[in-house]
């Protein structure tokens, strides 16, 4: 019975060390990620415990050859002495999943150029007008910009005519 007992813990000793083995040298595979959009920095995630945070350079960044998950993306640019951001918590458009494989580079792109979509719909006897920020990946922005670290007020509308008679205004709210 002894002899079985130690049978069964070699056995196990060397499936874990087989296993602790090809998780180190899965772990060493390197690819590159290149981050093309001026003044950005993205996090992403791999599982439970690996990420990588990136940023914008002119060089790629060399990560883990992996497929990882975008958790957020900040898009900063300075204009007239000022400092506005946009960021994104998803969803990510053709982002959802960033393949990184061995020895190669793999190019993002998300940002500007920006698409302004407005979301419409109607209810009885109002009509509820939104709109949401998609960046050239697909990604989608928060709606609310900051400006020198502090959130803009929400934008204004105003509905005209032919003649540019104005029929109806108001401000958006965010929420």
């Amino acid at each position: 019975m002894k002899k079985n007992n130690a049978i069964w813990i070699l056995s196990a000793v060397v499936v874990v060390g087989i296993a602790s083995l090809a998780l180190y040298l899965s772990s060493r595979r390197q690819g590159y990620i290149k981050l093309d959009t001026p003044d950005a920095k993205m996090k992403l995630r791999s599982g439970l415990f690996s990420s990588a945070n990136i940023s914008s350079s002119a060089e790629p960044v060399e990560v883990n050859a992996r497929v990882y998950r975008p958790q957020w993306l900040s898009i900063t640019k300075k204009q007239n002495g000022d400092t506005w951001r946009m960021e994104s918590f998803g969803p990510w458009g053709t982002m959802a999943t960033v393949k990184v494989s061995e020895g190669q580079t793999t190019v993002l792109k998300p940002g500007p150029p920006f698409l302004v979509k407005a979301n419409v719909s109607p209810s009885s006897s109002r009509v509820s007008i939104g709109f949401e920020f998609l960046g050239q990946a697909g990604e989608q922005y928060q709606s609310s910009a900051t400006k020198n670290g502090r959130r803009q007020p929400a934008p204004k509308v105003k509905i005209v005519d032919e003649e540019g008679k104005t029929l109806a205004s108001g401000k958006f709210e965010y929420g």
